[in-house]
């Protein structure tokens, strides 16, 4: 059975329901600017392969109403995120909503097409093991961390290697993979779970570290062209920098420069190396530092500085080049107001004070950020139509 071609009425239509949580079809063609025999025409279709159900209901003036709605249950997303120790795998239905959670040890060694065959065949044994119809499963969405992808991205990256996972999952489950990084994923999740942020910068920065650009609500090129033009990605912010990045191979790269353990160094050396320095910063959270920061701690204070300024940086360099209407702050270092103040400060150093208006500050969400695998396949497969219904039906609009 083939698979439906995209269809940007259906897209629309699903988007719309979900958003709304269900709605009438006057409200639902008024939104998505179709005709109402159009409309009909698609929900008959959707409503007959039991991926939208028809349901009536009451409203506050007591008048019935048909209300679409999305049936969730329809189909299954695997997720896998593949962690620097642990790669967690999660089944969801088209909520995203945790059905089934696993965990299994990372114990890659530098052999890619053992280690997809691991995750695979560990995949297979718990859709037997739990008694899910292949026909059940939308598809698989694989997430990669950040911390895998410094270990292990140049090797990774420089050619798909993730083509045998693909074909592993083909041979197994007959079902498409869909692969990206972190902060790629959790960005393209920030734009389905708010539809009014559309051309948006996400940052991150806490224990993922990281930016992408979504331009009209999708991401702005795929993931493995995205890292094979790694060293056109990593802007530089401190040129004079002796800080390698094994990633960009260059000197003084954002990513490097913001990352943790160079903050410290940093210190370190400003300090000649002290052993009382080292010994404090050593076990020293990223939050302990931050609320030293807060107190009045001069060093801590003088490296949210730097941080500040890097971003801001980063801020000018896409709010220079892209259609930007939003940068969205994701991380607890955003929590602080004396962080903000800095990041303001610097903006309006860098005469962009207008970028004020365009920061948003993200609430975290840890379990939310774990799904953002299972979201992939909902994402391209459920929400652009792609699906191999299993019934011979005419072609819709």
């Amino acid at each position: 059975m083939e698979l439906k071609s995209q269809n940007k009425n259906i897209t629309n239509l699903l988007r719309f329901i979900n958003f709304s949580e269900g709605s009438n079809k006057l409200e639902i063609a008024e939104n998505i600017m179709v005709s109402p025999a159009a409309l009909t025409k698609i929900s008959k279709k959707l409503v007959a392969d039991n991926i939208l159900i028809e349901e009536k209901k009451i409203d506050d003036k007591g008048r019935k109403k048909n209300i679409l709605l999305i049936n969730y249950e329809r189909f299954l997303s695997i997720g896998v995120l593949i962690g620097a120790k642990i790669i967690e795998i999660n089944i969801t239905n088209l909520k995203n909503e945790n059905i089934y959670s696993f965990e299994m040890e990372n114990n890659y060694k530098n052999n890619f097409e053992k280690f997809s065959e691991t995750i695979v065949l560990y995949i297979k044994k718990i859709v037997e093991e739990s008694l899910i119809p292949l026909e059940k499963i939308l598809g698989v969405g694989v997430v990669i961390s950040n911390d895998f992808i410094i270990d292990n991205s140049i090797m990774l990256f420089k050619e798909d290697k993730f083509a045998k996972f693909k074909e592993l999952v083909m041979l197994h489950l007959k079902k498409k993979v869909y692969i990206e990084s972190q902060i790629r994923a959790l960005a393209l999740y920030k734009a389905f779970l708010n539809p009014k942020y559309k051309n948006f910068f996400l940052i991150k920065y806490d224990d993922i570290r990281g930016s992408s650009i979504i331009v009209d609500s999708n991401l702005l090129n795929p993931v493995v062209s995205h890292y094979r033009s790694m060293g056109n990605r990593h802007f530089i912010v401190e040129p004079n920098s002796e800080i390698y990045c094994d990633i960009c191979k260059k000197r003084g790269c954002f990513e490097t420069m913001v990352a943790p353990k160079y903050l410290f160094q940093e210190i370190l050396k400003e300090n000649n190396y002290s052993e009382r320095i080292r010994l404090l910063y050593e076990k020293m959270s990223f939050e302990e530092f931050i609320e030293r920061a807060e107190k009045g701690e001069v060093l801590e204070c003088k490296t949210l500085r730097k941080v500040a300024k890097y971003i801001a940086i980063l801020i000018i360099n896409h709010n220079n080049f892209l259609p930007l209407d939003t940068f969205l702050l994701s991380g607890k270092v955003f929590k602080s107001q004396l962080f903000i103040s800095y990041l303001k400060m610097y903006l309006q150093e860098f005469q962009l004070a207008e970028v004020h208006e365009k920061l948003i500050v993200l609430d975290a969400d840890s379990d939310e950020e774990k799904k953002i695998g299972s979201f992939l396949a909902i994402n391209y497969i459920f929400y652009n139509y792609h699906l191999d219904i299993s019934e011979d039906t005419e072609e819709i609009l």
